[in-house]
């Protein structure tokens, strides 16, 4: 049977300094997937905030609609 630790990378292993850049290279991609993570929840935000503007401009739309058609109905009588 194997174990986790049979499957580890040799080179980091054998090599103390090699599993140090490791270790900083993994550190650096982690704080690259945060950076990114927040300019997507950021981007989140803003494309939600847009989509309330536009849901709400539509609803006003839709009243203006109908009261220009209920004027309308209304004159034809």
């Amino acid at each position: 049977m194997t174990t986790s630790s049979d499957h580890a990378d040799p080179l980091a292993q054998s090599d103390p300094a090699a599993m140090s850049l490791l270790s900083e290279q993994a550190k650096a991609t982690v704080e690259e997937n945060k950076a990114e993570n927040a300019a997507l929840e950021e981007a989140n935000q803003v494309a939600e905030a847009q989509a309330e503007a536009v849901a709400e401009q539509a609803r006003q739309l839709a009243e203006v609609t109908g009261e220009v058609l209920e004027e309308l109905k209304e004159s034809r009588e």
